[in-house]
């Protein structure tokens, strides 16, 4: 049982990453959801399981900077709610043409992210519409390095490893982004 939820884990995120269809159902919905939004619950639990995992003990290596630590609005935010992000994010990037073994021809720039996630958030939560100004823009950089980051351990964790030109194109994307915190 645990290895046929670990294949269907695996199948799901190579989906994700390779591209192929993906299966998924409605049930991960969160508030605001319109039903456009679908993800794969599998995945989705995966992603929510790390959350808490980084939640309860930090790793001192979460991001290049150090470990996951938050000081906007996002870090209260549940792990459903980050989870959900998380992957339409990566399914909004992976939509643009943005591909991790190909980053230098495909990046998709940090103010076009931003863009999204503020689309996102205004959509999804009610306390990023009332947060001052200064707030929404750590809460869209915080929320897009944490997303950034679930998607690809829990896709690490369901395929048993990527290729090396997708570990350094993730490498180099979260350099990327995490330069443009401030700007």
């Amino acid at each position: 049982m645990k290895n046929q939820a670990r294949l269907k884990l695996a199948s799901i995120a190579v989906c994700l990453i390779v591209g192929l269809p993906l299966l998924a159902q409605e049930s991960t919905k969160v508030f605001g959801d319109t039903g456009a939004e679908k993800r794969s619950p599998t995945f989705f639990n995966a992603i929510k399981e790390i959350a808490a995992e980084q939640d309860k003990t930090p790793n001192k290596d979460w991001f290049p900077t150090g470990p996951r630590r938050f000081k906007s609005g996002y870090g209260k935010v549940t792990n459903d709610v980050k989870a959900a992000f998380s992957i339409d994010l990566q399914n909004w990037a992976f939509g643009k043409g943005e591909r991790l073994d190909n980053l230098t021809g495909t990046y998709i720039p940090y103010k076009q992210r931003e863009e999204f996630a503020m689309w996102w958030w205004f959509r999804h939560d009610p306390n990023y519409k009332k947060a001052a100004p200064w707030d929404k823009d750590q809460w869209k950089y915080e929320a897009i390095i944490d997303g950034t980051e679930l998607v690809w351990k829990a896709g690490n964790k369901a395929t048993e490893g990527y290729s090396a030109a997708m570990t350094v194109g993730h490498r180099g994307l979260m350099a990327q982004l995490i330069k443009t915190e401030g700007k």
